[in-house]
């Protein structure tokens, strides 16, 4: 999952009293549901700020779609690798993530 400030981003759950004739607002994104468009509206601003990263790249100053897609993308280049050189990489990568 896409980082948020360093942090792992994890969405909202939805009101549990919701009724199945109720209108509400729903990220895309995110497959968070909101009653109210206010905070429906925060977290769009949110997604779409430049203030999101790629947890297996570490790149950073991406939107929460690009960082989604950079995870993509990076899990995907793994996959294709060796499983030796995927285990000495993951290694690798956990040992510079705590140095920095």
């Amino acid at each position: 999952m896409p980082l948020l400030k360093k942090k792992p981003f994890v969405p909202l759950d939805p009101p549990p009293d919701l009724k199945a004739d109720e209108e509400v607002f729903l990220n895309v994104l995110t497959k968070e549901i909101f009653r109210d468009y206010e905070d429906y509206f925060r977290r769009s601003i949110l997604c779409n700020s430049l203030i999101w990263s790629c947890e297996y790249t570490g790149r950073g100053n991406l939107t929460l779609s690009e960082a989604l897609q950079s995870e993509a993308d990076a899990a995907e280049h793994l996959t294709k690798m060796p499983v030796v050189l995927q285990q000495g990489i993951c290694f690798i990568i956990t040992k510079l993530r705590f140095q920095v």
